[in-house]
């Protein structure tokens, strides 16, 4: 991935004292020249950096350097957040439906118990290129970023993706929880499957520095139709 071989260049970089530990690196557009990269590019090459403790960021005030070379550590195999719980290239998103709504206490109760929070609805299923349906979901998004349906299934971004991309909002905290449950009534003919058919159901949350949550999804997979797997291995870029 071009992120990776931007941060591993810049490691070699820092290695070799060209980038000291205390100097700032240069700017995101300086860099973006010097490797003829996106701005969102070499965001995720800094993120991947400070990640594993060589750089640190603040807002408005550069990229310092931290160490010279990455602390040894075991992390999961995930190069970001669109990695993890990854659905195969050739599937997309199809919005069904996308609205503003109010939580009242059962939407509140599911999703984080704010009572009265505005929200903006978006109802999809995913689908592989053969049409068939992988999950149903329910993306809850601040009302401030509807304007991201324009951008949902031209690939296979997820939606936090697309906020950091074109809001330039990266999640501070994300949590994720997973449980058995069955296929809804109302979704069961959308997913081509029986009413009360098992299901895998993943919740995510995505935190902003003030604690606030910006999206939260609520996920539906009919059993047999997505794997969820976990490997653990050294950091990349890790030294001994």
């Amino acid at each position: 991935m071009r992120y990776q071989e931007v941060a591993d260049a810049l490691l070699g970089q820092i290695a070799n004292d060209r980038h000291p530990v205390g100097a700032m690196l240069p700017s995101e557009l300086e860099l973006c020249q010097q490797f003829g990269v996106s701005r969102y590019t070499v965001r995720e090459a800094l993120r991947r950096l400070g990640d594993m403790g060589v750089v640190s960021r603040r807002q408005g005030s550069g990229t310092l350097v931290r160490a010279r070379e990455p602390a040894a550590k075991y992390v999961q195999t995930l190069g970001s957040l669109g990695e993890f719980l990854q659905y195969p290239e050739d599937t997309r998103l199809h919005i069904l439906s996308a609205r503003e709504r109010v939580a009242d206490k059962a939407l509140a109760d599911m999703l984080d118990g704010r009572q009265r929070r505005r929200w903006f609805h978006i109802e999809a299923l995913r689908r592989r290129s053969d049409g068939l349906p992988l999950c149903w979901s329910n993306i809850f998004v601040l009302p401030k970023y509807a304007s991201l349906v324009q951008w949902i299934g031209k690939d296979n971004s997820p939606v936090h993706l697309l906020i950091d991309r074109h809001f330039d909002q990266r999640p501070a905290k994300v949590e994720i929880d997973m449980f058995a449950g069955e296929i809804s009534a109302d979704h069961a003919a959308e997913l081509e499957v029986a009413e009360g058919t098992p299901a895998l159901i993943i919740v995510r949350r995505y935190a902003e520095t003030s604690g606030r949550n910006y999206e939260i999804s609520v996920i539906e997979h009919p059993a047999g139709r997505f794997t969820y797997s976990m490997e653990l291995k050294r950091a990349w870029g890790a030294s001994d």
